[in-house]
């Protein structure tokens, strides 16, 4: 029994460690004008491309966003037990369906990132405030900005698998 439980243990000990050194990560963003669901490929250390899709505006529109992300910095030696912080940023674009008073139709624009967070050591899990604010411009019944797409700061936790 004591074998069993110790080769339990490693595989699981083995899967994290292996786990922290793929390249797929999914996860959650919680933000001001957007609730998403997230997929994130890394390159390498350095950057990443992070596609979301989720609400828009919390319930009056739909939309999937797609963003090159650099890592611009990281902190491994700031709490190296506990994990690494970083700093990234990056740039895409965003396309959805927006209906809220006088904005009816499909949504496009750029979009951009700024965030800082952490990943733990012991498990592959990122915790990060960002900013990713959208120039959402609505194309429909009439062309116009939806300034909701400015205000989105929220929290983002990814895990890599």
């Amino acid at each position: 029994m004591k074998k069993l439980i110790l080769s339990a243990l490693l595989a699981l000990i083995a899967t994290v460690g292996y786990a922290q050194r793929t390249p797929h990560a999914i996860g959650v963003h919680f933000g001001g004008a957007t609730m998403d669901v997230e997929y994130q490929y890394h390159f390498n250390n350095k950057n990443f491309l992070d596609v979301t899709v989720g609400l828009f505006d919390l319930d009056d529109g739909f939309c999937a966003q797609g963003v090159y992300n650099w890592n611009i910095r990281q902190w491994a030696d700031w709490t190296p037990r506990f994990g690494t912080w970083k700093f990234w940023g990056g740039v895409g674009a965003g396309i959805g369906f927006y209906d809220h008073g006088k904005h009816d139709g499909m949504i496009l624009g750029p979009v951009g990132t700024l965030g800082f967070g952490f990943t733990l050591k012991v498990i592959p899990l990122t915790f990060g405030l960002d900013y990713r604010p959208m120039v959402a411009m609505t194309i429909g019944d009439d062309f116009d900005i939806v300034d909701s797409g400015f205000k989105n700061i929220g929290v983002t936790l990814t895990y890599r698998f």
